[in-house]
């Protein structure tokens, strides 16, 4: 029986004593591993991005700004761990450098703490991950239960509130800003202010974005240059 997402935390504490208890770690993964399958077939059917026949406007800005491998690797990009190695080795927190596999991992396992031993955990993860459901189905899956601020845990919850449409139906700009809120999601304060200034739905994103300015700088400047880094991205990827 699959426990409810809520005793996950008590359910994986449970790990092997010893380092060498291979068949412990053995059960101590395969816990987890379907705790997150579980999770996966919940969301099935979500979004609006599980009706899409292909990727969307959305999801390619996703993959854009954060993984462009997404469907060249196993759940695990090679070239990344080693800057998780030089990361360590300098003693600097470990991040950034997650593929798609990993934030949704984390995302349900809910571990936040930036530990080498969390980061294995969660590769390990991934990786068996990648062998048990197909790709569109993991980037599905983390879109409708990933973070994008204040009350908003899924894409189409964000879409809905910015811009009155789905996610799918997102166009470029719409999409480069909601891709954008995954690094720096919408303040409670952003919110709060558009709803009082009925600034939603959103018609012109950058004008938005700049509204913001006053109650919160540093995030209205940052999503901005994170949202015209994405449309980069996109333009230099049709050209």
């Amino acid at each position: 029986m699959i426990h409810p997402k809520k005793t996950i935390t008590i359910d994986l504490n449970g790990r092997p004593a010893s380092k060498l208890d291979l068949k412990g770690w053995l059960i101590h993964f395969n816990l987890a591993l379907d705790i997150i399958i579980h999770d996966m077939k919940s969301k099935k059917f979500s979004t609006s991005l599980e009706l899409a026949d292909e990727t969307t406007n959305f999801e390619r800005h996703v993959l854009a700004l954060e993984d462009r491998k997404f469907y060249k690797h196993n759940g695990i990009d090679y070239i990344s761990l080693l800057r998780i190695g030089k990361q360590f080795l300098k003693r600097k927190r470990l991040g950034g450098v997650s593929t798609i596999e990993q934030q949704y991992v984390r995302t349900v396992l809910n571990r936040r703490e930036r530990t080498l031993e969390r980061k294995s955990h969660e590769i390990i993860l991934s990786w068996l991950l990648s062998k048990r459901s197909t790709k569109n189905d993991i980037l599905r899956a983390y879109l409708g239960s990933a973070y994008f601020g204040y009350n908003l845990n899924n894409c189409d919850v964000a879409a809905k509130l910015l811009f009155n449409v789905d996610a799918a139906s997102c166009n470029n700009s719409q999409s480069a800003l909601i891709a954008s809120l995954l690094v720096y999601p919408l303040p409670k304060k952003v919110i709060k202010n558009s709803h009082a200034n009925h600034y939603f739905p959103i018609d012109d994103v950058d004008e938005f974005i700049a509204q913001q300015a006053k109650h919160a700088p540093h995030w209205s400047r940052r999503v901005l240059l994170r949202k015209a880094y994405s449309e980069s991205l996109i333009k230099d990827q049709k050209a």
